[in-house]
């Protein structure tokens, strides 16, 4: 079987020159070197020999099969595989007790705990277009508009939204923009500080809406929200626009594949996976239920801790590089 997709890590994207788009609230932008310190060199040796024949990781990983070096029709075997091989390459017994190994565990293990689970799998499949019947869902108005997302390219800093509401907004550190840092704050609350944002840049958005911004947000370069004032930083960047795009860039590289898989009738030759119910009942995570309300919000706050640890580096193995992706076709 042909490839899915190459274990894509996309470059750092750098926009530059871009018109922002900005729509009223509560509505949508149109959318058209850290070492191991066992102190036992040959442990480090060994550490460094599992990764010797990997990509290089210094780039943006694209999804979580990327970060274990997978495609995305691995099997759960494979995945199961990727998982324990990154661990044992950075097991404490290995790398000492280091600060980056151990965040860098962590976020392996949020990544395994979503795609050993099939149901949970399939609900990130469907979010990032993963599956040939999934439907983008910034075009998709039948889930409900539950979270609350600030486009950081449009603020100011200007700390309302935090001062009215500081159990869902915060002010972050790096940049000095608000952003939401939990979704269960009361609605009334929320709406107020929505409200008292001068440049209308805070917005709600479904679930999966959400998943797919913050995962577009930790892949752009952005500066201090006083450089950007002072006319110092680069143009704005319609995130709605850019996460919806990558949407449907990746949704018609499955299709293409889908549809040589079926003229090629190769699917019963090959081994299960998430891919073998190629037209399987779609939007699992958007029925209405509310076991489909739960996994979409899941996913989302999955996407928001990629984000933070993106933030900090801890989505990065310290000082190695992963292995190579592979396709379910070995």
């Amino acid at each position: 079987m042909a490839q899915l997709l190459s274990p894509v890590c996309a470059d750092s994207l750098k926009f530059q020159n871009l018109v922002p788009s900005f729509c009223p609230r509560n509505r949508w932008p149109i959318i058209g070197k850290t070492v191991c310190s066992s102190g036992k060199r040959r442990n480090l040796v060994r550490v460094r020999a599992a990764f010797q024949e990997s990509a290089p990781y210094d780039e943006i990983a694209d999804d979580y099969y990327a970060v274990l070096g997978l495609l995305p029709d691995a099997t759960p075997e494979q995945i199961k595989k990727a998982y324990y091989n990154c661990m044992k390459a950075c097991h404490p017994d290995l790398c000492g007790d280091d600060q980056d190994t151990t965040n860098f565990c962590v976020f392996i293990n949020d990544v395994y705990e979503v795609l050993s689970d099939p149901v949970q799998r399939m609900v990130y499949d469907e979010i990032h277009g993963y599956t040939p019947t999934a439907i983008n869902p910034f075009l998709d108005d039948s889930s409900p508009r539950d979270h609350v997302f600030v486009d950081e390219f449009a603020c100011i800093g200007c700390k309302n939204c935090a001062n009215v509401c500081s159990s869902v907004f915060a002010i972050e550190e790096d940049f000095g923009r608000a952003r939401a840092y939990n979704q269960s704050g009361n609605t009334d609350s929320v709406q107020q500080a929505v409200d008292s944002c001068p440049v209308n840049c805070i917005y709600w958005t479904s679930a999966a809406q959400l998943s797919l911004l913050e995962d577009e947000m930790r892949r752009v370069e952005r500066v201090n929200v006083a450089l950007m004032l002072s006319g110092m930083g680069s143009a704005s960047v319609d995130v709605f626009r850019t996460a919806s795009s990558r949407w449907e860039k990746r949704q018609a590289k499955v299709l293409a594949q889908a549809k040589m898989r079926m003229m090629n009738g190769k699917d019963s030759e090959k081994t299960p996976s998430s891919w073998s119910n190629l037209w399987g009942k779609a939007k699992e995570y958007g029925d209405g239920s509310e076991e489909g309300k739960e996994r979409a919000k899941r996913a989302a706050a999955a996407a928001r801790r990629w984000r933070e640890y993106s933030r900090r580096a801890a989505d990065k193995p310290p000082g190695f590089k992963l292995s190579e992706g592979i396709s379910s076709k070995e």
